[in-house]
């Protein structure tokens, strides 16, 4: 009889490691309890080990990543046609196993840095006790918006700006972040800890993207647009950073960012988070809202706000678009999907829409649990 073969170390591995991390998605998708305890007792403190270590480098380790990334995959056809033509059966054997290890480490990080973090406990039953599951009248939508409104006018005035007429972030900005959310650890524990230097990346890419920040479970870095207006810079590091918390769906990331924001002593970080708690409200308005009522708010924004509440500059997307070898529109359109898939895999069965879910919690927080503390 021919001798079986073995199943050589790398394989083994492997099949190790996909199993565990089969394991753990199932284990998560059929026990939240489970879920709970890996946030706040291995992530957490995993988290905070690890991206105060990526923390160290002065540049986006994850960014380098997926640059690599794409060469390998650039490379990949190359080398199977060299390795087949010559031979080389060791040179495709060594190149299969690089690329198997390459795919097992993007299952594994999304795995217990993303997808089983999915299935946490949701923020409204977790922390507010379901308050507002009865939901909202139209009038507490439009009295929310507008207060919302009024705040960042006024804080519109107060800000510092350049000679352009920009906002200027405050030089102390990342102490700022950490101390926003230590206090805001009060409420919810999992924000305790150390708060990693967030990182600027490739602001021609994440423009072209439409993207803001990025949350890279690969190295647990949080990251941001460095075209991003300044505006929006502080409100995005909370939210990068409330994922590297354990808090990684989109509408309780925002809603965090947002509080955290209004915890800072800095006007132009509250400026920030009022900024975009409006975004959101104004779009639940234009749904929800008669017209007349939604155009009402939009004339009451300043219009120091409307110029500030930009993605970026026109200039700098008007260069983006005019430089792009793939037309914008695409690449967005690209992201978007790609977005929309990540969250459905990960169990949000409405993807990209599950953003708009911020409304709901700053809804909830100003009538039910806000009102409760203030009540005598």
């Amino acid at each position: 009889m021919p001798e079986k073969k073995k199943l050589s170390k790398n394989i083994i591995a492997m099949l190790i490691i996909l199993a565990l991390s089969a394991a753990a998605n199932i284990a998560a998708m059929f026990c939240t309890s489970a879920a709970d305890f890996y946030m706040r007792h291995i992530f957490a403190p995993l988290s905070d080990i690890i991206s105060t270590v990526t923390g160290i480098l002065p540049f986006s380790l994850g960014e380098i990543l997926i640059v690599l990334g794409i060469l390998l995959l650039i490379a990949t056809p190359f080398v199977v046609i060299i390795g087949a033509v010559k031979k080389k059966k060791r040179l495709l054997k060594d190149f299969g196993i690089f690329f198997g290890w390459v795919l097992i480490y993007i299952i594994f990080t999304e795995t217990f840095n993303c997808f089983v973090l999915y299935r946490t406990t949701e923020f409204s039953p977790k922390y507010h006790n379901s308050a507002g599951a009865a939901g909202f009248t139209t009038e507490q939508l439009s009295q929310l918006c507008e207060e919302t409104i009024l705040s960042a006018n006024a804080l519109a005035e107060e800000i510092s700006r350049d000679e352009n007429g920009d906002m200027l972030l405050p030089e102390n900005f990342d102490s700022i972040a950490e101390r926003a959310m230590n206090i805001l650890s009060e409420e919810y524990p999992e924000l305790s800890g150390v708060c990693p230097t967030p990182k600027k990346i490739n602001g021609a890419v994440m423009t072209s993207f439409d993207l803001q920040g990025i949350y890279f479970p690969f190295t647990l870095e949080a990251n941001y647009n460095k075209a991003l207006s300044p505006a929006r810079v502080p409100c995005t590091v909370m939210h990068e950073l409330s994922h590297l918390k354990g808090f990684i769906r989109e509408d309780e990331a925002g809603f965090i960012a947002y509080r955290a924001c209004l915890e800072a002593e800095e006007p132009e970080v509250r400026y920030s988070g009022h900024i975009s708690a409006l975004n959101y409200l104004l779009s639940a308005c234009k749904k929800s809202l008669p017209y007349e009522e939604y155009l009402r708010l939009c004339s009451l924004v300043s219009p120091l706000v409307i110029i500030d509440n930009t993605f970026v500059s026109e200039e700098y997307m008007e260069y983006i678009r005019q430089k792009a070898v793939i037309p914008t529109e695409k690449t967005q359109a690209v992201s978007a999907k790609a977005i929309d898939t990540t969250l459905k895999i990960g169990g949000v069965s409405d993807g990209k829409q599950s953003y708009g879910r911020m409304t709901d919690l700053l809804l909830e927080y100003r009538y039910y649990v806000k009102e409760e503390v203030t009540s005598p």
